[in-house]
């Protein structure tokens, strides 16, 4: 799942909870504000030709701040790694009498339809993807982010219908799905110069019931369908 266009980085929606304090908004925005210097220099000069002292120096904050809130360099890049888990989360939560199959659906193409960022195509995320293609350790980065999302699916629907963190249909189920995400995603990044924003939609929700369709297949039976 992708980024949103750079340097412009909005936050993802997030369940309402307690009222966030000072405290709070200060540490998200200090974040956000390194987030932002970190990727406008990865842009301009390439990931590899950037250091965190110089983001640091960027952001008017020290280099142990930048450490503070985040583990490594690769992810001053990838600052959302984990929004994709908290939306399929919610939705597995959320499912009501829903299928976990039904419910995810039903989620990305609300994110599709929506034009949420984590499914947006631009020139700007083209343009963020050509920075991860050009650096190994952001494509390293990029397939560890991935596998963790699939792997955390696996284990969120397991538990959806009470089975072992382990079981092998919804980690078999979290593959098709997360993978075919990728295939739609890639697909309409390569044609968003060529093609018209509604026939790369479609062409993006057709991408995606295709792996529905295949994830059906493979939980016949089971209480994921």
């Amino acid at each position: 799942m992708s980024e949103t266009d750079p340097p412009a980085r909005r936050r993802a929606s997030e369940p309402a909870g307690e009222p966030e304090g000072l405290r709070e908004r200060k540490k998200r925005a200090t974040r956000q504000l390194i987030s932002n210097v970190a990727t406008r220099l990865f842009m301009e000069r390439g990931f590899e030709d950037v250091t965190v002292d110089e983001v640091a120096a960027a952001a008017n904050v020290s280099k142990m701040t930048v450490f503070n809130y985040f583990a490594r360099k690769e992810d001053l890049f990838f600052d959302r790694g984990d929004e994709a888990q908290r939306l399929l989360r919610a939705a597995l939560e959320g499912r009501g009498r829903r299928s976990p199959l039904a419910a995810l659906r039903a989620l990305m193409l609300d994110l599709v339809e929506q034009r949420h960022h984590l499914v947006k195509v631009s020139a700007g995320v083209a343009a963020f993807w050509k920075v991860v293609a050009a650096s190994p350790a952001l494509r390293a980065r990029s397939r560890e982010l991935a596998q963790d999302v699939e792997r955390d699916l696996g284990q969120r629907l397991a538990a959806s219908v009470g089975a072992p963190d382990r079981d092998p249909t919804a980690h078999l189920l979290a593959a098709l799905l997360i993978g075919a995400w990728r295939v739609a995603y890639r697909t309409a990044l390569h044609h968003h110069r060529s093609a018209r924003a509604a026939a790369n939609r479609e062409a993006f929700v057709e991408l995606l019931d295709r792996g529905f369709a295949a994830a059906a297949a493979a939980a016949r039976g089971t209480p994921y369908a």
